[in-house]
């Protein structure tokens, strides 16, 4: 072989050489070189900036920061089997800004002429990406099971609530009525229907978390809301926590759905109690006007702090994002405070929070204070009990139901004639359609919907009223049911002041 040729060949392995080593170099990917003994002998630049200190590391150190071997290590399943593993327990590595890094990793054996491993390359292939969007659809998925779930339950549960609700009012009433002076009989129907109204409102909650209700937004104080969670608190969190309000009850008023600032408080107040698991420390909660923007404008300020292990700074900016938690797996979702952020901001309102570690956290959150002339349009008027006269349909497909709601009307002065059967109503409205002057039913039954019901009636006389009554809003919104023909809408289990304004409208 003449000098030529040898250059040729040392020419064409040396650029051979480079190619394979462009190649490598340019890989975005983590690539490692571990020996036999699972220490890293060579990493590419993306391994250095990712992990500038791999090299000499093992790889349950490097991918796992941990110094035992993982359980299910594909470096040593490669290394035994002589066969590329990959694993199927994802690991994280944490970056500067604490966020975590999720990879696939693959493990390839290098072996010698005798055919035996003497190496192993490791690629990592970053998927935070898709394990963020797999981990969201799981959620979502998991949301609508309890939104269809919560929408079945809500439906029987306010419908066992009608008649407790509506026997209690009625009594009460007749005991008004009467002249039946015992004080303690009465504040036990008190107690009963407080506690009828908390289950209503607990049902509103779950609907709510499971976006199977619409929002009622109506002009309130936040005081007896605030005290009625913290109540709930003081009996569910452990006696280790101690709990202090202090709270101003005359620092104006909101407008809001009572049941968001429920949980706007339940979380706040569920994530303080988080932070001091496992330990003795306080929850405190103020509430009082604020005016933290320096605009002349009143702010209500409810706060909530702990003292907990507190919130690295660099996490703050993070802690309101969907999914995002510094909890371990069982302890949380992560949608808490997303959840406290989209309702606080949908309100017009603003979360300031302030963290230092070991020593707790503190969430103010700040509401605009409704204005007087706004207050004096938005107050609905809770004076007596409206009656009136007139002959009404009642339809609901629960026995229960159709009783207790027809005494209710007939104490106020009305004559009802209550079915059961959609079929029947129909067939009884049909015989003469001038009879009645209102229809009320229920949406959810078994031979007919409300709607179905409403608009077979509605061919014999369109200009009946008709009002809506149902445990469950996920089948029709509001705006559908009006634009069916329907006048009023209204969710159950509805007080006995609540039908009376109603069918005072078309009947008073």
């Amino acid at each position: 072989m003449d000098s030529n040729n040898k250059q040729e060949i040392l020419d064409a392995l040396f650029e051979s050489e480079a190619q394979k080593k462009a190649i490598v170099e340019g890989f975005n990917g983590i690539l490692i070189l571990f020996g036999r003994d699972m220490k890293a002998q060579w990493i590419n630049k993306e391994t250095h900036k990712r992990y500038p200190d791999a090299l000499g590391k093992s790889c349950h150190e490097i991918f796992c920061s941990k110094s035992e071997k993982c359980s299910h290590c594909a470096f040593q399943r490669c290394l035994t089997s002589g066969a590329i593993e990959r694993t199927t327990q994802r690991t994280g590595i944490f970056g500067a800004d604490g966020d975590e890094t999720v990879f696939d990793i693959t493990a390839s054996p290098v072996k010698d002429r005798y055919g035996k491993v003497c190496a192993i390359i490791g690629i990592a292939q970053n998927v935070t990406e898709q394990y963020r969007l797999e981990r969201q659809l799981r959620h979502t998925q998991k949301m609508e099971a309890i939104g269809t779930l919560a929408g079945g339950v809500a439906h029987d549960f306010n419908n066992v609530l009608t008649p407790i609700m509506g026997y209690t009012e009625i009594i009460r009433l007749k005991m008004k009525q009467d002249g039946f002076g015992d004080q303690a009989v009465y504040d036990y129907l008190e107690e009963i229907l407080k506690a009828a109204k908390r289950a209503k409102s607990l049902v509103e909650q779950v609907l709510t978390f499971s976006r199977s209700i619409e929002k009622k937004e109506v002009l309130l104080y936040v005081h007896p809301i605030v005290k009625e969670v913290m109540k709930l608190m003081r009996s569910t969190l452990p006696s280790t926590i101690v709990i202090s309000e202090e709270i101003d009850e005359h620092c104006g008023r909101v407008f809001i759905d009572p049941v968001q600032i429920h949980q706007v408080l339940i979380n706040l107040c569920t994530n303080a109690a988080h932070a001091m698991a496992g330990r003795h420390g306080m929850l405190k909660v103020r509430l009082g006007l604020a005016a933290p923007s320096g605009d002349g404008r009143d702010w209500l300020e409810l706060s909530v702090a702990d003292t907990g292990t507190g919130i690295e700074e660099k996490m703050l900016d993070r802690i309101f994002e969907p999914y995002f938690t510094t909890k371990e797996k069982t302890s949380g979702t992560g949608m808490g405070l997303a959840m406290v952020h989209g309702i606080v901001s949908r309100q017009g309102g603003f979360i300031k929070v302030e963290s230092e570690i070991g020593k707790g956290s503190i969430f103010r959150v700040f509401l605009p204070v409704a204005q007087k002339e706004t207050a004096i349009e938005q107050i609905v008027s809770l004076g007596d009990l409206k009656s009136g006269s007139g002959n009404i349909l009642l339809v609901d497909d629960e026995e229960q139901v159709v009783q207790v709601t027809g005494e209710i009307l007939q104490s106020l002065g009305y004559t009802v004639v209550g079915k059961t059967s959609p079929r029947e109503a129909i067939e009884l409205f049909a015989t003469d359609p001038f009879r009645f002057d209102l229809l009320i039913t229920d949406l959810t039954m078994a031979e007919l919907t409300g709607l179905e019901l409403s608009e077979k009636v509605k061919v014999y006389r369109p200009d009946i009223p008709i009002v809506l009554i149902t445990g469950y809003s996920d089948q029709v919104s509001k705006d559908a049911a009006f634009e069916a023909g329907i006048n009023e809408y209204c969710m159950k289990p509805i007080s006995m002041r609540e039908l009376s304004n109603i069918v005072g409208k078309f009947l008073g």
